[in-house]
C-alpha cells in the first residue's frame, strides 16, 4: 500500500503540453479538487489540441469511485481538445491497467498510451506531435521538486 499523502502537481510542460504527477490515495474530495485544478491548467490552452505527460507511479487509483470522477472528468477533457496522453508508471502493471480504464479509447481525435520507463513516454508524446523534452520537465518527476 501507498505511504503518500494523496496530493497532485500539474504545471504546463511546453506550449501545448501539461504535466501531471499524481500520488497517495486519492478520496473522492481530493479526485474533485484534482478535477477543478486540473480542468483550470487545461483552460488555459483556450481549445487548442493538447496532451498530457504525467507520472503515476506513485498513484494509488483503485478506488472505484475515485475512478468513476476521474472518468468523467478525462471524456470532458477530450471533448475539449486533448488528443494524446502519454504516461509513465514505473514497473508496476496494476496502475498501467487502471489508468486504461480511466480514459477514452483510441479514436481518430485521442491516443493514450501508458510506458513502464519515463523515456519510453517522452519519446511517444513527442511522435504524437507533441514535443517536449526531458529538460522542459526536469524536476517534476516522482522524487523531483516539491509535492503540494
Amino acid at each position: 500500500m501507498n505511504e503518500d499523502p494523496p496530493g497532485w502537481r500539474i504545471r504546463k510542460a511546453g506550449d501545448n503540453v501539461l504535466f501531471l504527477v499524481g500520488f497517495g490515495s486519492w478520496t473522492e474530495d481530493d479526485a474533485r479538487r484534482f478535477c477543478r485544478e486540473h480542468r483550470q491548467a487545461a483552460d488555459g490552452f483556450s481549445g487548442r489540441p493538447w496532451a498530457q505527460m504525467g507520472d503515476a507511479s506513485d498513484w494509488n487509483l483503485e478506488d472505484p469511485s475515485v475512478q468513476e470522477i476521474l472518468q468523467d472528468h478525462n471524456r470532458r477533457l477530450v471533448e475539449a481538445g486533448w488528443r494524446a496522453g502519454a504516461f509513465y508508471t514505473g514497473p508496476g502493471a496494476m496502475n498501467r491497467l487502471l489508468l486504461y480504464r480511466l480514459v477514452e479509447p483510441d479514436s481518430d481525435r485521442f491516443r493514450f498510451r501508458v510506458y513502464a520507463r519515463r523515456l519510453q513516454a517522452v519519446t511517444a508524446l513527442t511522435e504524437d506531435g507533441f514535443p517536449v523534452s526531458e529538460s522542459q520537465l526536469g524536476g517534476f518527476f516522482r522524487g523531483e521538486g516539491e509535492r503540494v
